[in-house]
């Protein structure tokens, strides 16, 4: 009878991992959602922003070529020399 003692608390040892390993994985599992969550924000965020600057490049450049300020060249002195 003692070896049936020994052999039920290796089961139950066993048990207890595998317990012990499914919440692991359960809480990997929901640390993997937050950040696929978290990642796909931030990418959203970075679009808008690239949106953003793509426009304020635009802007600048229509600004400029408005002003006329790359009809000067470049290595003149200025008027007040």
């Amino acid at each position: 009878m003692s070896g049936g003692s020994s052999q039920m608390a290796t089961i139950e040892e066993c048990e207890a991992r595998i317990l012990s390993l499914e919440e692991a994985a359960s809480h990997q599992e929901q640390h993997i959602r937050e950040l696929s969550a978290t990642v796909f924000e931030l990418r959203t965020a970075l679009d808008r922003l690239e949106s953003f600057f793509r426009r304020q490049q635009e802007r600048l450049e229509s600004l400029s070529a408005a002003s006329g300020a790359g009809d000067a060249p470049a290595h003149d002195p200025p008027p007040h020399y």
